[in-house]
């Protein structure tokens, strides 16, 4: 396991939810039409926050409170029900269409949340946060880390979570206790360490797989059937994107088709031979754009664009839909 429309009439329309939509167009303006034009979709204005749904080749945005900054959204294994986190130790109860808020014993910046098959969740944050929930209660794990933490992930089969974050800090869950992984590496850098590693469950050892010269790797995450892995980072002198796959214990790269995008996230559909990319900027708010894209077969074509950067793709594990979080101000190497 592995720490996973152009114009109406040629000017357009616009849905409520701030989506610009692509009508059925005749097949003499579909051959004058370039890909990228008749493939995405634009959202040029909304809040901070944007949280989309995606279903079915479109997308339709969700309401939330703008006070709210949410970074990511974790669905329970039923997909009946999950939550979102965020800054300033948000949690939010979320049913697929709406949210509601719950009593949160953090202030800190909440960066993840993962739930197992007994449907209790692992949120993780800034200085070292940990919040364990089942059935509606929230308790902070105490741990001597002051590191922020920025990813959490549950082994397949609920036994045990791998919560990574800054520094190379490496942290498992299990049992209802935490403890520090063997093998991780400790240590400031300017440079985030490019080593893939797997995490095992039999020894609790992080054991290095493959180092990626100059490849800084931000998210990953397996084929539903466990194929392969997808891997999506930048390359850290030129900062071009990179897309990796990982089977058989070799790392091969797949070209991406644009230059200047930092991929930040990734999402497998459960049902579909399909995921979903994320891209973010180093750069402050008001420059650059998140982009979605859609990965399927070894292609990649652009989906979505806004000034929005994305933080976290997360597909309902019983049906085809995803929900996707943008940040205005979220910047890659924060993210």
């Amino acid at each position: 396991m592995m720490v996973s429309e152009l114009l109406s009439d040629r000017v357009g329309r616009r849905t409520n939810d701030g989506i610009r939509k692509i009508p059925k167009t005749s097949p003499k303006i579909k051959a004058r039409t370039s890909r990228k034009q008749r493939d995405e979709t634009v959202i040029t204005k909304g809040p901070g926050t944007i949280i989309l749904r995606y279903h079915g080749g479109q997308f339709h945005q969700i309401p939330a409170d703008p006070r709210h900054s949410i970074r990511w959204v974790a669905f329970r294994r039923d997909g009946r029900s999950g939550v979102a986190v965020g800054n300033k130790g948000l949690v939010l109860n979320f049913n697929g269409v709406t949210f509601e808020q719950q009593n949160s014993p953090s202030q800190e910046n909440l960066r993840c949340a993962s739930y197992n098959t007994a449907g209790e969740a692992i949120i993780v944050g800034n200085h070292g946060t940990i919040l364990y929930s089942r059935d509606g209660e929230l308790t902070p794990i105490n741990e001597d880390t002051k590191d922020n933490l920025r990813r959490v992930s549950w082994s397949p089969d609920g036994s045990a979570a791998i919560l990574v974050g800054n520094n190379g800090t490496a942290l498992s869950w299990r049992g209802g206790k935490i403890k520090e992984v063997a093998g991780a590496i400790n240590g400031t850098s300017m440079v985030p360490c490019p080593t893939l590693y797997s995490y095992e469950l039999a020894s609790e050892r992080i054991r290095p797989l493959k180092t990626t010269d100059k490849i800084d790797i931000l998210a990953i995450e397996w084929r539903p059937d466990g194929e392969y892995a997808l891997a999506v980072g930048y390359e850290v002198v030129w900062h071009e994107p990179r897309l990796l796959s990982w089977t058989n214990n070799e790392l091969e790269e797949i070209r991406f088709p644009e230059s200047g995008l930092y991929p930040t996230a990734i999402g497998w559909a459960p049902q579909d031979d399909l995921a979903l990319i994320g891209t973010g900027s180093p750069h402050p708010p008001g420059r650059d754009e998140g982009r979605v894209l859609e990965y399927r077969e070894g292609s990649i074509r652009r989906l979505y664009s806004s000034t929005h950067r994305i933080t976290c793709i997360a597909w309902n594990p019983r049906e085809d839909y995803a929900v996707i979080v943008g940040q205005k101000a979220a910047r890659t190497f924060t993210t």
